[in-house]
């Protein structure tokens, strides 16, 4: 397998007309993409990074593919402004690997995910031919939006070389709670009744326990009004929800990182609904994991990949293996579609990305 590592869109297309297959590598963070790759062309994106537009007064952002999510949330940072998606991973992960992995963390729960965020892009095809998709305004109207199809796409349609974002302003402070329960349904019924809540929570994780199951809930905003929030919060899920036990947590970037206990092992991302997670629950055989986003997000370490495999064929669901050794990356329900496989033959017609 040849490795290339383009600094230009040009060299970057000619690499895609020159070789019958190509794959791209951001940072390689996300390993089990990178396998079973042998005869590909390599086309590696770190060398194509950089913050190209940045207007804070308008909260957009348009960067190229292989910057580091690192440098993108210390920009941000500096204004005040984040991309409330949450991006994981980063400390390696770049923008473009991101939107290819539909790869959110627990802060999406208020917001949105990648595909709320992203306004526009610029790809390369499969027929080495560079154009612009989407917009960089917040407010546009051309049709189609190819841009947030791209979002989970893996590489399979096109190459994206500078991608654009609408961002918000972040909130000065955060509080988060730990709400304990007793078996999964009673930390479900708690669930349920925070999502058809008014209560605007930043964060709103579930964990297993040794005992039992429990509830991690963020709240952010301003000094003045944050502490009166979390104590209606607390006061209203004591009363509706009778948790075992509620005890206010440091407030911390681990905390709140869904992967930070899931070393070692085939690491899943699988997209599931709360009601689904009983089903999911019977299914692991103890795996290591955590419920993100509203219990809409598993995130499973597991030794036992085909077992997982096979249980998320039985249950309609599909995982994407970010680390691990695997023959493919996407397990259980496959997820292409008539639209994607029309979208595939637009883009790449000759089956070049991989």
């Amino acid at each position: 397998m040849s490795v290339n590592a383009p600094r230009s869109v040009t060299e970057l297309q000619a690499i895609v007309r020159d070789n019958e297959r190509v794959h791209v590598v951001g940072n390689g963070s996300k390993t089990a993409l990178h396998n079973a790759h042998d005869g590909a062309a390599s086309a590696e994106l770190s060398g194509m990074t950089g913050i190209i537009e940045y207007q804070p007064s308008e909260y957009t952002v348009t960067l190229r593919a292989g910057t580091p999510v690192r440098d993108l949330a210390a920009a941000l940072s500096q204004q005040g402004q984040y991309l409330p998606c949450d991006p994981l991973m980063g400390a390696s992960a770049t923008i473009g690997g991101t939107v290819a992995c539909n790869l959110a963390g627990s802060r999406r729960y208020r917001y949105g995910g990648v595909r709320d965020f992203i306004l526009g892009a610029e790809v390369v095809d499969g027929l080495g031919r560079a154009f612009r998709v989407g917009g960089k305004v917040v407010k546009n109207a051309a049709g189609f939006d190819l841009s947030k199809f791209l979002v989970g796409s893996l590489g399979r349609y096109a190459i994206m070389t500078e991608l654009t974002f609408k961002v918000f302003p972040d909130a000065p402070s955060f509080r988060s709670l730990r709400l304990d329960y007793g078996p999964l349904e009673e930390a479900l019924r708690a669930v349920y009744f925070i999502n058809q809540s008014a209560f605007e929570l930043d964060a709103l994780d579930l964990i297993p326990g040794a005992r039992g199951w429990s509830l991690l809930a963020r709240l952010a905003g301003y000094d003045e009004t944050l502490p009166q929030r979390v104590e209606r919060f607390s006061s209203a899920m004591a009363r509706e929800t009778a948790p075992l036990d509620i005890e206010e947590l440091a407030d911390s970037g681990s905390l709140w990182n869904p992967l930070a206990d899931l070393a070692g092992g085939c690491l899943v991302k699988v997209a599931l609904s709360p009601k689904q997670i009983p089903a999911f629950e019977a299914a692991l055989a103890g795996a290591r994991r955590r419920y993100s986003v509203g219990g809409n997000v598993a995130w499973v370490a597991t030794d036992e990949v085909d077992a997982l495999d096979a249980a998320l064929q039985k249950l309609a669901l599909t995982g994407l293996c970010l680390r691990g050794a695997v023959k493919s990356a996407v397990i259980g329900e496959p997820i292409d579609n008539v639209l994607a496989q029309r979208v595939k033959q637009v883009l790449d017609p000759y089956n070049k990305f991989m």
